[in-house]
């Protein structure tokens, strides 16, 4: 279990290479953050249904296009659950497509990432959601009015 006062991410994608990726891009310029990692939207439904770390993450980073439960059931299931509605939801997604951003903002998440392998690239996709957030003054836990920018430390974080 992670102690309440250290911000918790959980990452879900069936990726082993993105998963990588975003992980140590967490790992290496947001250290004060715990990050969990799921392989699947069946072991993240698990993990929130019986909070087995003994609270809810301040932010999901969710892949769009999974196998058995993808990105678009999980966030559907995530945001008509009042449990679970107020986590904040990043999508990931290879995909650029209007279509599919369009539907995931309908059906609730904040924010819309595109997936790259080029580490540079993919920390400015991250970089965009303390944006989001510090501009947007959105709370990440438990309604607290703090912003991403306060969750995470961006000060070794190229800001191109």
């Amino acid at each position: 279990m992670f102690s309440k006062s250290t911000p918790l991410i959980y990452l879900v994608d069936d990726d082993d290479d993105d998963r990588y990726l975003v992980q140590t891009i967490l790992d290496n310029h947001y250290s004060a953050c715990a990050v969990r990692v799921f392989a699947s939207g069946a072991d993240l439904l698990t993990h929130l249904t019986h909070q087995l770390d003994g609270r809810l993450p301040d932010l999901i980073i969710l892949d769009l296009y999974m196998p058995m439960f993808n990105g678009f059931e999980l966030l559907s299931r995530i945001k008509q659950n009042s449990d679970y509605e107020g986590i904040p939801v990043a999508i990931m997604s290879d995909s650029d497509e209007g279509e599919s951003r369009d539907r995931c903002y309908r059906l609730g998440t904040n924010a819309y990432l595109t997936k790259t392998l080029n580490m540079a690239k993919m920390t400015a996709e991250i970089c965009q959601l303390e944006r989001y957030w510090s501009q947007g003054g959105l709370g990440l836990s438990g309604g607290k009015s703090t912003g991403l920018s306060k969750l995470f430390n961006f000060k070794n974080l190229p800001l191109n």
